[in-house]
């Protein structure tokens, strides 16, 4: 072997590679098993679970190690078990150990595609036209952008989110459109002015996230599935385990922490249309508040503890005082109105009855979507409590509505003792959803109708 590789570096086939490395042909090719190969996993190592740039995949038995120099668990592994080719699972560089070599191969190019999936402008800009099945390593079919994802024990929340999110076109797009290495971002296309910030350096949660854009979207998959174990791990991490797998989420819960996340780690501020997110789910909510004016009271001695309120700071006298109190025979209402951004919207779904049919079964109510966005006509006021316990009175107005609407049906409430969900059907047309009869933009010639003139087209109304 020591004599095969001298004479093939003194040999014309030999070649230089970007580093500086001899480019050598590998006779080691044929004991490729790419059935074995997984690459969604997390790049770490088997034997010093260490996670880095220099962690290769074994292509002969598909396990991940650390290292190419001697003493490493990559170089021990090559010579104890004779396996020889790795791929460097960050760069996808391929090398022959323990000789160390780099290969260079037109046959490996499948592999380098199933690693890390890339694509050109103009196959982004196909993609939705494309209707052919492709082809896994085991002949099975699949249509790329529709493949399954792996439930990692109570991680379909978690899957159903980013399955709806990665055929939304611009967000799409904006992620086939660059590589793994393209670890940075420009912020807000600036980068040619002359106090512009530095590029911004995407977070590692969305870099797991887009490289599983790039998997569900790849043509050249080994398998028809997709794992989706790095963005699970990177949620976890970000989220401080508090989505993790084994612990059911809510979708909508779930969905506002993910966007939010996205959004900074973009690089994203609080200017609209600062980052890709907010350019596809932001709109504009104008929200009016109603609630009576109170004026808070002392507390009856006999209710005052037993605290001498001279030594405590005025702030502390106020932390002890009674709850407010309304004025008996006072009306007064104070009304505040403020503009807001919003990336998904919230909608009330109907109380459940509490009765039960003649057979003893409970009564599930249907309700059209019309009515549940009632809440948004501009025009009915909700009951809402505020952080202090205070009644109030709120009432929505669209004015911007965003390019991809969220809207998200509040079905779980929580009690002391448990968690319920209402389980209220809600028909929800797939087609020709008009909202225009919901949206009021300042500028525009549609303005809400008032609460009289609402009242006066009741009473007309036969």
């Amino acid at each position: 072997m020591e004599e095969y590789i001298r004479k093939r570096k003194l040999g014309s086939s030999s070649g230089e590679t970007t580093n500086g490395t001899t480019s050598i042909d590998c006779p080691y090719l044929d004991t490729i098993q790419r059935s074995l190969l997984d690459f969604d996993f997390e790049p770490s190592c088997s034997v010093s679970l260490e996670s880095s740039q220099h962690v290769y995949a074994c292509l002969v038995c598909g396990k991940f190690f650390r290292g190419r120099g001697r003493h490493t668990p990559a170089y021990t592994h090559s010579v104890d078990e004779g396996h020889y080719v790795f791929v460097n699972l960050f760069r996808g560089t391929f090398h022959c150990l323990p000789d160390d070599y780099e290969i260079h191969d037109k046959s490996l190019s499948d592999i380098s595609a199933a690693l890390h999936p890339t694509f050109t402008r103009q196959e982004v800009s196909q993609i939705d036209t494309n209707t052919g099945l492709a082809r896994d390593l085991f002949g099975r079919r699949y249509l790329p952008g529709y493949v399954g994802l792996n439930n990692l024990h109570k991680t379909d929340c978690v899957n159903a989110i980013v399955q709806a999110l990665v055929h939304v076109r611009p967000l799409r797009d904006f992620f086939l459109n660059r590589t793994h290495q393209e670890i940075t971002i420009l912020n807000n296309n600036n980068h040619k002015k002359k106090n512009s910030k530095p590029p911004h350096r995407m977070s590692h949660l969305v870099q797991c996230f887009g490289e599983l854009v790039r998997k569900i979207w790849s043509e050249e998959r080994f398998k028809c599935h997709v794992d989706p174990h790095m963005l699970i791990q990177a949620i976890s991490e970000t989220s401080k385990k508090k989505f993790r797998v084994g612990l059911q989420a809510e979708a909508g819960e779930f969905l506002s922490w993910f966007l939010n996340m996205l959004h900074i780690g973009l690089g994203g501020t609080k200017t609209p249309g600062s980052s890709i997110i907010y350019q596809c789910f932001q709109g504009k909510v104008e929200m009016t508040t109603r609630q009576r004016k109170l004026k808070k009271h002392d507390l009856d001695k006999k209710d005052e503890p037993d605290i001498d309120t001279e030594k405590i700071p005025g702030d502390m006298e106020e932390s002890i005082s009674g709850p407010p109190v309304v004025e008996e025979g006072e009306d007064e209402i104070e009304e505040t109105t403020i503009e807001s951004h919003f990336l998904q919207l919230t909608l009330d779904i109907p109380e459940k009855p509490l009765f039960r049919d003649d057979e003893g079964g409970l009564v599930i109510p249907q309700e059209p979507l019309v009515t549940v966005l009632k809440k948004f006509d501009g025009v009915t006021f909700s009951e809402a409590l505020s952080k202090n316990g205070i009644a109030q009175r709120k009432r929505y107005i669209l004015r911007e509505l965003p390019p991809y609407l969220i809207l998200h049906l509040s079905r779980f409430q929580s009690n002391r003792y448990s968690r319920e969900k209402n389980p209220t059907i809600v028909a929800f047309p797939v087609k020709n959803l008009d909202l225009g009869s919901y949206t009021f933009p300042k500028n525009g010639k549609v303005i809400p109708p008032t609460e009289e003139e609402v009242r006066k087209m009741d009473v007309s109304s036969p």
